[in-house]
């Protein structure tokens, strides 16, 4: 089955795209919108005069299925230069700035998007604060954004840095000039530093250039110290730039690209770089890679790999977008914003929480707050209920496993007869095998097994005495517990377990597994040799044996091993099983979870009653992928919808750019289950990459590209103006929109 790419009508088929216009009006003033996306060629798909879906998939005239725009992006490592500036303008969306012109300076929350694969987390989006300004004098002058963001580490460094930049929008996006005319400063400062130092972090531009020989011109220019000279011990220095020109009308030009970056760790400077001439039309881009003896590539930019990042959700019958309740902006007494919704409450690294503080939501039609009580307790239990997959749906997938009796931590795949090893965790890297290590011959029959899949989540099943592809597993949905779930409405929960239990009161060296020391037991040998009955306090909202609770103890840190990210105690039963043979079919389990991390403990909200704030759990929908030819046809998953987007697709992380990647596509119409709910599916953003063709000389002759002859110039500091935007403004009152949502007056 062909994987459908359906492109929106705001990517065109021009040297570079953007995403911008229909400004709102703030009073008699019309705010204007630079782009969202900036890329050096697009496909050649992205054009088009509508955004209706093709005939085979439409369905209701103007539904959210119908009308939800696509975007995608071209990606190739000759583009990396405009990863940074890309995040700025795709992120400065989502403040929604031409929406707020005149209105004050403002808050939003931006969802933090590294492209990391769609999976099954337990702490919820990740969101960074920007505030804003948007201001213009009238509707013939420029557009005006100022933005501050603070970060808690800066190139890959822990340290607390603001960025500053200022954007300015003088024309919006048309057919003659896709990117407009915009500028955009930025630079990023410790924030021990003042605001008006030139001692930055990074510091760059981004810039079109007026023309007036119907052709579009674009610079992007960033850098730190001089990444041809020597680097410091312990420094760095960085240079990313970009130069493109083009003719829209003809989809033809040139283009210049660069990334750098040296470091010296302490022998001596080590320079990573590639440098890149391009030349494109509308059929093909001709590459040379300075950097790598002018080494020449021909891609065809019809014919592209195309991987989706996003997805929509919609009512299978009324094509509505579905709405989740998932969460809602959050701020402590001092103002400091975050996040409360079903994984739990989050705020940033340096703000302390604790149990019982007071914290708010405001209500923006009044400017009024609404308090709740924050809750906290030192581990968290879920309630997990599960769906059944083979072992066959799992076949050549990468998963870690965790001996608490010795192995450490560990990269196994079932290969359809086989288990093995692919790598091993060593001093908290992974070390690749050589060769696959089997490891079935670890296991006994019936001996309840757990592994962790990036995309499935937990995974377990009973070890079979003998492996095949029908051996049944089992993957999970988990629900946090609190004092008003049922299973607590008669008072304290018994649970029974027998696997991977851990110890109460854990030690310094049982915490990090220090001196040979374990926080587990040894697993049961029998139903009734060597199980533990536990108890959930109502009360504590913590697991405890033997009347003591199950956690760190008094003054314990990790600081070291698999505690690091956390220590699971189960499954557990709240029935006292007969014999292990029972296990497998037991379709709800618990599992109790204790570290320093938050997503290891219990963290929720009471509201003025006293009552758990009761947040939408994700849809969990089944799926089965249909692609002839891929490995991962036919196979069973179970997806997640979140409000925010789908998560369950397998992704791989590829290169050394670190991106992850998901290993296929859901197509555009597919309907999908949730109980007796039916749902349609649609691609919403994601990448594409060309194919390099097989004879790239023979193509570069016949298309009479000619690189070497008129090298695009490489862009330089001087443009650069410091943004000299001032200090960060106060503003009082909760974000105007996370993750590019405006925020309901609802307190």
């Amino acid at each position: 089955m062909r994987q459908l790419v359906v492109t929106s009508s705001c990517l065109f088929a021009l040297a570079f795209t953007a995403c911008g216009g229909g400004g709102t009006a703030t009073g008699d003033v019309t705010g204007l919108q630079a782009p969202e996306q900036v890329s050096i060629v697009e496909s050649d798909s992205g054009g088009g005069s509508s955004v209706r879906l093709p005939a085979g998939l439409r369905a209701i005239a103007g539904s959210d299925y119908e009308t939800d725009p696509t975007r995608f992006w071209i990606r190739d490592d000759s583009m990396q230069a405009l990863d940074t500036v890309n995040m700025i303008l795709n992120s400065l969306k989502q403040t929604n700035y031409w929406q707020q012109t005149n209105a004050g300076a403002y808050r939003a929350l931006v969802e933090q998007d590294d492209r990391g694969g769609g999976e099954r987390g337990n702490t919820g989006p990740t969101f960074e604060e920007w505030v804003v300004e948007s201001t213009r004098a009238d509707n013939s002058s420029p557009q005006v954004v100022k933005f501050w963001i603070e970060q808690t580490e800066s190139m890959g460094e822990e340290q607390a840095s603001t960025i500053y930049g200022k954007l300015t929008v003088t024309e919006e996006s048309t057919d003659a000039q896709p990117l407009g005319q915009f500028t955009l400063y930025f630079k990023n400062l410790a924030q021990t530093e003042n605001h008006d130092s030139t001692d930055t972090m990074f510091e760059g531009y981004l810039r079109t250039v007026a023309r007036n020989d119907g052709q579009s011109e674009v610079e992007f220019y960033m850098s730190h110290g001089d990444v041809g000279g020597a680097v410091a011990n312990g420094e760095y220095a960085v240079r990313e730039r970009c130069h493109v020109v083009g003719n829209p009308n003809t989809d033809t030009g040139r283009a210049y690209a660069e990334k750098a970056f040296a470091m010296n760790n302490g022998g001596g400077t080590q320079l990573d770089s590639a440098e890149y001439q391009l030349q494109f039309n509308s059929d093909y881009v001709a590459r040379r890679e300075v950097s790598n003896g002018n080494a020449l590539a021909v891609l065809d930019r019809n014919d592209y790999e195309t991987r989706v990042f996003r997805y929509g959700l919609y009512d299978a019958t009324t094509e509505d977008r579905v709405e989740q309740m998932s969460g809602f902006p959050v701020e402590d007494e001092n103002g400091r914003y975050g996040w409360a919704g079903f994984e739990g409450v989050w705020f940033p690294e340096n703000v302390t929480l604790v149990d019982g503080q007071t914290i708010y939501r405001r209500n923006f039609g009044n400017n009024t707050r609404t308090p709740y009580t924050l809750v906290i307790a030192a581990g968290k239990l879920q309630k997990r209920t599960r769906a059944s997959i083979t072992l066959g749906d799992l076949v050549n997938e990468e998963m870690e496993y965790f001996s608490p009796n010795g192995g450490g931590e560990q990269r196994v795949m079932f290969t359809g007869s086989d288990f093995v090893r692919t790598a091993s965790r060593v001093n908290g890297q992974w070390q690749l095998e050589s060769t696959p290590v089997s490891i079935a011959s670890s296991f006994t029959t019936n001996q309840w097994c757990n592994f962790w899949s990036q995309a499935r989540g937990s995974v377990e099943f009973s070890w079979p005495a003998s492996l095949s592809t029908g051996t049944a597993a089992f993957v999970w949905s988990n629900t946090t517990i609190t004092a008003d779930s049922p299973e607590l409405a008669s008072g304290d929960l018994t649970l029974n377990g027998y696997f991977h239990m851990l110890r109460a009161n854990l030690t310094q060296n049982q915490a990090n597994f220090a001196n040979s020391e374990t926080p587990y037991f040894t697993d049961a040998t029998a139903v009734n040799s060597g199980n533990q009955t536990y108890v959930f306090d109502r009360e504590t909202m913590l697991l405890t044996l033997g009347g003591n609770p199950v956690k760190l103890g008094t003054g314990v840190t990790i600081t070291q091993g698999p505690g690091m990210w956390g220590l699971n105690c189960g499954p557990l039963f709240a029935t006292a099983l007969t014999g292990f043979n029972e296990i497998p079919n037991q379709s709800t389990t618990y599992e109790w979870s204790i570290g320093t991390n938050p997503w290891n403990q219990l963290r929720t909200l009471k509201d003025a009653n006293g009552a758990f704030v009761q947040f939408d759990a994700p849809i969990r929908m089944t799926y089965v992928h249909d692609e002839d030819g891929s490995p991962f046809d036919g196979r069973t998953f179970f997806l997640e919808y979140d409000g925010m987007g789908i998560r369950g697709i397998p992704h791989e992380q590829v290169g050394e750019s670190g991106h992850w990647y998901p290993l296929f596509n859901i197509p555009t119409g597919t309907t999908v289950t949730s109980g007796n709910t039916s749902y349609k599916i649609k691609q919403l953003e994601g990448e594409q990459f060309m194919v390099e063709v097989g004879s790239p000389s023979t193509v570069y002759a016949a298309q009479g590209f000619d690189i070497d002859g008129t090298p695009i110039s490489a862009p330089d500091g001087d443009p650069y103006e410091d943004p000299a935007i001032g200090q960060k403004p106060e503003v009082v009152g909760a974000p105007l929109y996370v993750g590019g949502v405006a925020q309901s007056s609802d307190g």
